[in-house]
């Protein structure tokens, strides 16, 4: 007797922590769960699928599309499209500034029921520690009252999540790894998904060794701009040297600014002495605007 009820006890606690590790999910399964919840326990009618919170911009506009694509795609409603939500983006940025930046859910709702939205969807991922919460939410827009809550917890290992490089704010000692590691090349904004930092720290230290190359077999040392192409490639390499540190905390805070910087160019260009007359070599700072 105690026997079996040994093994009952064992296959217990198996199926328990069985059940347990398939509760965390990956994140597209977590999309598609609150999809299929959805389309199980909502009435037909017209949806907008407005806002998802996550650390990263890109991330949270994923889930959006997944979602939106995937109630599309089953038929059961009119699910309206961007077009319909920067609508109510202008006039979320309005009453915004009015109600100095809170606004309730009954404002939104009021919002969206003007483009004719019987329910709004918004959702959140927040990071518990061990897991990824993942949360969905359907607010009618007539009665302002969750209809529909989904609730599900991701993977911490999740490979989409891990996609978005600078998914999660890093740490100030980890950005200084990362600056470390910048001095070999740009290898630690490389590592940190941040491709054009770390081209543009290799070309910097590629261009500043140049430079040196060009000042200890090129010129003779009675040419008049000896020391010059030396003295250039000592500032650019300490320049590059800082930015290697700068670059993450950037990076890592503002993708957007990161990429306004990408656009800037140092070049070394012929310049004429305006004392002397005679030609030499100066630095050039550019930047590309795109219209």
């Amino acid at each position: 007797m105690k026997k079996q009820a040994f093994i009952i006890a064992i296959l217990l606690s198996t199926a328990t922590a069985f059940g347990q590790t398939r509760g965390i999910v990956t994140l597209d399964e977590a999309i598609q769960g609150a999809a299929n919840q959805m389309v199980s326990e909502l009435d037909k009618g017209s949806i907008i699928v407005y806002q998802f919170q996550s650390p990263d911009a890109r991330l949270s506009d994923y889930v959006l599309k997944e979602l939106f694509d995937n109630l599309v795609n089953s038929h059961r409603f009119i699910v309206l499209d961007r077009t319909a939500q920067k609508v109510i983006d202008a006039e979320l940025n309005f009453q915004l500034k009015k109600s100095a930046g809170m606004m309730s859910d009954d404002s939104l709702a009021s919002l969206t029921k003007r483009i004719g939205a019987e329910a709004i969807i918004t959702g959140s991922l927040d990071d518990t520690g061990s897991e990824y919460r993942f949360r969905m939410r359907v607010i009618g827009t007539e009665t302002t009252a969750v209809i529909l809550s989904y609730v599900t917890s991701v993977n911490k290992n999740d490979r989409r999540i891990a996609a978005f490089s600078n998914l999660w704010p890093k740490t100030t000692g980890e950005k200084l790894g990362t600056g470390a590691l910048n001095i070999i090349l740009g290898l630690g904004s490389y590592l940190d998904g941040d491709i054009s930092g770390g081209l543009t720290l290799t070309a910097g230290y590629l261009a500043a060794a140049g430079l040196f190359v060009i000042e200890a077999a090129v010129l003779d040392w009675d040419s008049p701009a000896v020391g010059v192409p030396a003295t250039i490639g000592v500032a650019l390499a300490g320049i590059t040297l800082v930015y290697g540190f700068v670059r993450p905390f950037i990076y890592n805070r503002s993708p957007q600014m990161a990429a306004l910087l990408d656009d800037t160019r140092l070049n070394i260009v012929p310049a004429a002495d305006t004392f002397t007359g005679r030609n030499s070599i100066g630095v050039q700072l550019s930047y590309t605007l795109q219209f």
